[in-house]
């Protein structure tokens, strides 16, 4: 086991870790991609009992999609967040899911979304441009631990693997953090509305260690009206 964890954190050796600000992931229409194009991120933590992840992201797809999936080698959708279909959203944690509805979600503009989930409670709460759900109860003691590997792109059926392309991604995705600890609503508010707020500490994009597979594009973001000279 231990060989086997030295081996997993030898892979990030040559990983690239830098300040994303100001740009975008880009996951163009690939439907003859053989390389399931995603982007593996490095966390450094070997337990999550506590946590809210954020991200925004552009797309028009309205089939399932991944957007956030992190599996350990007990589970292979330990911590994962999908679109299921245009305003539904289905978060995991493990074997237990729950899918939230009617949210209001943009087609030909950016999304703003983070999840905040409490092991020790088992609350849940999906805050989607601004607005916010009810909590519901998922996850009650769920333990996320061990070697953890996580991706945007697609979504993960195998720890490292099982890549389904009806699953992936297509759009663009930036300010992807990821805290250990739930990030207050004041916070999460500006989050949404590009105010201030402390980068994450499990993932930062202003700092973020990645390793990207396939037709990934890194290219400058709009998602914040540029200013043209």
């Amino acid at each position: 086991m231990e060989t086997r964890t030295l081996l997993f954190s030898l892979l990030w050796a040559a990983a690239l870790c830098e300040d994303l600000s100001g740009k975008q992931f880009t996951f163009p229409d690939d439907p003859k991609s053989l390389n399931v194009p995603h982007v593996t991120l490095h966390i450094d933590t070997d337990s999550i009992p506590t946590m809210t992840v954020c991200l925004r992201f552009f797309s028009q797809l309205q089939r399932t999609q991944g957007l956030f999936s992190l599996a350990t080698r007990d589970h292979p959708n330990a911590v994962m967040l999908m679109k299921s279909s245009q305003g539904k959203y289905k978060v995991h944690l493990g074997s237990n899911t729950y899918e939230f509805e009617d949210l209001p979600t943009h087609l030909l503009d950016w999304n703003s979304v983070c999840w905040t989930w409490d092991s020790g409670t088992g609350l849940n709460q999906l805050w989607l441009n601004g607005l916010r759900t009810s909590q519901k109860l998922v996850g009650l003691n769920y333990d996320v631990s061990g070697d953890m590997n996580a991706i945007i792109g697609q979504e993960q059926d195998a720890f490292q693997g099982g890549y389904n392309q009806n699953d992936s991604f297509e759009g663009d995705v930036t300010d992807l953090h990821m805290w250990s600890h739930i990030v207050s609503a004041c916070d999460t508010r500006s989050y949404m509305n590009q105010g201030s707020f402390n980068p994450g500490n499990l993932l930062n994009w202003n700092d973020l260690s990645y390793k990207i597979s396939g037709n990934v594009y890194i290219q400058d973001s709009d998602f914040k009206e540029p200013a043209c000279y």
